[in-house]
């Protein structure tokens, strides 16, 4: 299932796209082209601008509270300036993430700040409160953190496979949170009859 809302503003028409049949918005402010993929999870106060260019967040993804997410023009690279976040990715709360590229499997504490052009590749994880400056590279399977960040280890196989399966519980647990806090109340179904009721 495709919903493609299209808002028409006075320069060009923007859409959100949600590519999904599992209900995973919890309160996040759009705007513009943004593309969020099937079982991903947006927590509460997001804000994801995607009215310069394009977001796109795929699959099994959890975005934190009160993340920002926003893109740039264009990039002095030449790369694209399009915030990419890939599949299996934990993005702590309350992040800030500027036309970046996030691949497969990665784990970004709290607090972080990401900017323009930055790069980190697959399995990678970052420390709370790190800064990655403009274009820097995260390399595969390494644990960086610091303002601005540096290298700190390797992360082994166990932990690889922690960051992996840490999004897959993200996911159960927004699963959880959106049956239980339903937009209906429904207390009145567990109630305990008394006699009055009788």
């Amino acid at each position: 299932m495709i919903w493609s809302p299209t808002l028409k503003t006075a320069s060009s028409p923007l859409t959100l796209q949600l590519v999904s049949t599992f209900e995973s918005l919890i309160i996040i402010n759009t705007v513009g082209e943004v593309r969020i993929k099937k079982w991903s999870t947006i927590w509460y106060n997001c804000v994801v601008r995607g009215d310069i260019n394009r977001v796109d967040i795929h699959n099994f993804t959890s975005v934190g509270d009160g993340t920002v997410i926003a893109t740039a023009a264009a990039l002095p690279t030449g790369m694209p300036a399009k915030t990419y976040i890939g599949r299996n990715c934990v993005i702590g709360r309350g992040c800030s993430l500027y036309s970046c590229h996030i691949e497969d499997d990665v784990t970004i504490g709290d607090k972080c700040v990401i900017l323009e052009g930055a790069r980190i590749e697959k399995g990678a994880q970052l420390a709370p409160g790190s800064v990655v400056p403009p274009g820097r590279l995260i390399p595969a399977k390494q644990f960086w953190g610091g303002n601005p960040v540096s290298f700190i280890k390797d992360l082994d196989i166990g932990e690889v496979w922690h960051n992996y399966s840490k999004s897959y519980i993200e996911v159960t647990l927004a699963d959880a949170h959106k049956n239980e806090f339903t937009l209906w109340n429904s207390a009145y179904l567990h109630r305990q009859s008394s006699e009055t009721d009788v």
